[in-house]
């Protein structure tokens, strides 16, 4: 699994926030998803040359970095 924009529209959708199935995602929902999916951070961490753990936890300030190069 990776970062696609659509993964995140079904994952709000499955958790109960509203979400669009157009447009750009927010940086708070986006920030979220990474948090509840460190191995989807992680890869995208790899992609962008950005440090994190090799397992468990992704830290918060590694999630909102993430979510603002992605978005």
């Amino acid at each position: 699994m990776t970062y696609h924009p659509s993964d995140v529209r079904s994952w709000a959708e499955e958790i109960g926030e509203p979400v669009a199935q157009r447009g750009r995602l927010s940086y708070e929902l986006v920030t979220a998803f990474f948090k509840a999916n460190p191995q989807v951070a992680r890869l995208v961490a790899a992609e962008h040359g950005v440090r994190a753990p090799a397992r468990g936890a992704v830290s918060m300030a590694t999630c909102q970095e993430l979510a603002l190069l992605v978005r």
